[in-house]
């Protein structure tokens, strides 16, 4: 199971529908200038970047072909597009992000995961995850 998926468990128990289906983007890990603090500005730390959409029904495509699926490469364009500029809190970066995987039709709710691997002061990790479904899509 994913880092995101639990967060998914309680909209798929929530929509009516017959099947759905995930597409993930996990471990993905990017140096950023991120944070609030002074310490942390001009300096980059890794950041774990994981992201889950959760796409209604569970159909096998009509062709074996890559316009009949959400093309999931898009994951990656989100974040690309989020961290064109910086951010000082990792809530806002992930908001960011969040907007993005939504705007596919197909997209029902997703989650963005974002970990600080190695914080400044801090032993193991901090992070944050945000999740969101569209508007109209729970019963």
């Amino acid at each position: 199971m994913s880092k995101t998926t639990p967060h998914l468990f309680s909209i798929i128990s929530r929509i009516d529908t017959n099947g759905w289906t995930t597409v993930l983007l996990e471990d993905v890990v990017m140096q950023l200038d991120i944070g609030a603090h002074d310490f942390e500005k001009g300096v980059k730390q890794p950041i774990r970047f994981d992201i889950e959409v959760l796409v209604e029904g569970a159909e096998s495509p009509i062709r074996d072909d890559i316009d009949e699926v959400l093309n999931y490469e898009y994951l990656h364009s989100s974040i690309e597009s989020a961290i064109s500029k910086r951010h000082s809190l990792l809530e806002n970066l992930a908001a960011s992000i969040l907007e993005e995987i939504l705007l596919p039709e197909k997209a029902v709710a997703g989650v963005v995961c974002l970990t600080k691997l190695s914080p400044t002061g801090f032993e193991g990790k901090l992070g944050c995850s945000m999740g969101k479904v569209k508007p109209g899509r729970i019963n």
